[in-house]
């Protein structure tokens, strides 16, 4: 009786919470945040035309956008044999987009760059409410300017899906605690989890934050509060594993194998191989193991110290990711000093427009923003520091963070310095000149790109720096140059991070559909140099990048459909990077064996042999070792053993390529099981 008294009382809004509604925004307001969107609006239009493709991915959104069966079960293919890697949620705006549009690049990444404009809007509303319009204006500017996230949401990756759930997750999260209803704070956990079905597990980093922080801030009975707490982590989980419970329910001879795994568990997909494995090998049973690669030999010492490194929050301050996100470390630091600061002295006053006014709630809305955005970041560079970080897009999550950290910084900065018998009021120019420091360090880290800002960065930093100095010293008259200093200062923040930004018109510095990344590409200590070919990105690109092998397998395709016209597969191929052109060329019965990785058992040679006894299969394709299959899998091994066994090759000569310069030292090979 006690719990199901502390469960309705937790329904219920509390008597003891303050109201913490601000009042309408200012019109000034609404203009830049329209200024901001149409800017980012025009980025992303420039950006898609050359968003490419990332072809794995972009193979399962053309099945998906085919096959109703395929778009249930987020299938690589529209005969929706094997599921991709992962949780293919991201895929189906993807999948509707190409299906109105047609199968474009451009289709497929607009998603994303409206995604990425809810993005930014919800972020402009969250900081409004914490920290006021400037706040919110500034937090805005800095979402839409981050240069990895520009990048991100002009190509089709699911990450931008995530962001953008993740911020209206906090936004509900917020109006719960300023409304005290827990209407607000269950939709929190149900943009967690619609977040899940973009990247999975990384969409459960924010509820510590959640959690803690509303733990903190609330002011119901700690019973109540974490009765709540835990009804948001139910829902959060319950709309997480939605989808994949009732794709397990469908027994396995009704569903497609699940890729990355050897048990055909979606579970063991979603939280072993994309999830705990990644921490501790082998921990999840099913999970299909990585896929290990011979020794390179004896580390060095100087390598070995890198490899610590990559797996500390050290890495967050190299050049590598630093331009991406973290043009604004020093004003971040300032903020989060000046932040904890003011929660200890709460009885501090602002002045200037983005400070507090007579609002009763405005301390508090301070105080919830600090902890919130500071708890956030501790979570997020802990585990980016911990983990391999193969793609620099997964850092995109400390934009928000940042972000808020930025805003409270320049806010309580100005603050300060506009008090004039605070002692604070030095810190505006110490960050102005650490801020300089800073950005000119990061351009020198790359000789040939934008190298004629440095010396403006330089003088127009120091020129702001000794002004502001001057006027907290009392040396000078404070109307005439704070202006032209503010101006100044703001231009040393937002100027190299509006050049990355925008340098990703250029499709050389747009980063690919694989990877967002905005300006000139820096080869990581932490991370080998990778090739980046046409638009097809870097790692995951098909053989349509080997002319070579696509010509000769576009021929294969062509004669297999031309001798097996009414079978249900027209061929069998050993890798999705010889199915994948030709799926998303309208080859709709290609069976691709072996999943991403080439490891998974999805078409065992006993069903291969079924397929072909019963008619329904009578060609295989088989790639080179090593070019388009991992030589090491042991289902592309028995598959290829049981074709050499039971099947003829058909030679070259049979297949009609015009003007191809040989027909011998093929590297991939049709063969017949037909006619064996």
């Amino acid at each position: 009786m006690r719990f199901l008294r502390t469960l309705r009382l937790a329904m219920l809004p509390s008597e003891r919470a303050t109201p913490l509604t601000r009042s309408r925004t200012p019109r000034w307001a609404r203009w830049m945040l329209a200024g901001i969107l149409s800017s980012s609006a025009v980025m992303y239009l420039l950006d898609i035309r050359s968003a490419g493709f990332s072809d794995f991915y972009a193979t399962g959104a053309k099945s998906m956008s085919i096959s109703w069966r395929a778009l249930l079960f987020g299938a690589f293919d529209p005969n929706a044999t094997i599921t991709l890697d992962k949780l293919s949620g991201f895929l189906i705006p993807q999948a509707v987009s190409a299906r109105i549009f047609g199968f474009t690049p451009w289709a497929l990444a607009l998603p994303q760059s409206i995604e990425g404009l809810i993005t930014i809007a919800a972020v402009f509303w969250l900081a409004n409410r914490w920290l006021g319009p400037v706040g919110g204006v500034i937090s805005a500017a800095l979402m839409a300017f981050t240069p990895l996230l520009v990048s991100m949401f002009s190509h089709p990756m699911e990450d931008s899906m995530l962001t953008m759930f993740t911020v209206l997750a906090v936004v509900a999260w917020q109006r719960s605690i300023e409304t005290d209803r827990l209407r607000w704070l269950v939709l929190a956990g149900v943009f967690v989890g619609l977040g899940f079905q973009a990247k999975m597990m990384q969409s459960w980093l924010i509820l510590p934050t959640l959690a803690l922080v509303y733990f903190l801030v609330d002011r119901r009975p700690r019973s109540g509060r974490v009765v709540r707490i835990a009804l948001m982590c139910i829902v959060a989980v319950a709309v997480s594993i939605s989808w994949i419970t009732v794709i397990n329910a469908f027994p396995a001879s009704s569903r497609p194998y699940i890729d990355g795994t050897t048990n055909n568990n979606i579970f063991a997909m979603v939280f072993g191989y994309n999830g705990v494995d990644h921490f501790i090998p082998g921990l999840f049973p099913g999970a299909l193991p990585a896929d290990t690669a011979p020794s390179g030999g004896t580390a060095s010492a100087s390598s070995l110290l890198v490899k610590i490194l990559g797996h500390t929050p050290i890495k967050l301050l190299f050049p590598e990711y630093a331009t991406q996100v973290g043009w604004l470390y020093p004003v971040v630091a300032a903020g989060i000093v000046l932040g904890i600061r003011q929660l200890k002295r709460s009885r501090h006053s602002l002045g200037g427009d983005g400070g507090r006014t007579d609002d009763p709630g405005s301390d508090r809305r301070l105080g919830i923003a600090v902890q919130f955005s500071l708890a956030l970041l501790i979570t997020l560079a802990g585990v980016m520091g911990v983990i391999s970080l193969p793609h620099s897009a997964y850092v995109a999550a400390l934009a928000l963070p940042l972000s808020l950290l930025s805003a409270i910084g320049a806010i309580l900065l100005w603050g300060e310095f506009r008090a004039k018998t605070s002692r604070w009021r030095f810190a505006l120019p110490i960050v102005v000149a650490a801020e300089t420091a800073w950005t000119v360090w990061l351009l020198a880290s790359y000789p040939t790109f934008a190298r004629w800002i440095v010396i403006p960065v330089l003088l127009v930093g120091l020129a702001a720096t000794a002004g502001l100095l001057l006027i907290a010293l009392g040396r000078v008259q404070v109307r005439r140059l704070l202006i032209p200093l503010t101006a100044s200062a703001v231009a040393v923040c937002f100027a190299a991070p509006v050049i990355w930004s925008v340098s990703t018109v250029n499709p050389a510095f747009a980063g690919t559909a694989n990877d967002a990344h905005a300006g000139p590409l820096n080869v990581s200590v932490f991370n080998p140099p990778v090739k980046k070919v046409a638009s097809y990105g870097t790692g995951l690109n098909s053989n349509r990048t080997s002319p070579y092998t696509a010509t000769m397998e576009d021929a294969a395709y062509d004669y297999a459909a031309k001798h097996g016209p009414k079978l249900q597969y027209v061929l069998a191929t050993d890798a999705w990077r010889s199915a994948s052109p030709m799926i998303m060329d309208e080859a709709s019965r290609v069976l691709p064996v072996g999943g991403f990785t080439s490891r998974a058992p999805s078409s065992t040679p006993a069903e291969i042999a079924r397929l072909v006894h019963r008619g329904s299969l009578r060609f295989i394709l088989l790639t080179s070792a090593g070019d388009k299959n991992t030589s090491r899998s042991t289902t592309i091994a028995a598959l290829q053993a049981w074709t050499y066994s039971h099947c003829l090759v058909v030679p070259p000569l049979t297949f009609d390529i015009d003007g191809f310069p040989t027909v011998s030292g093929f590297p991939d090979y049709l063969y017949d099981c037909g006619s064996a």
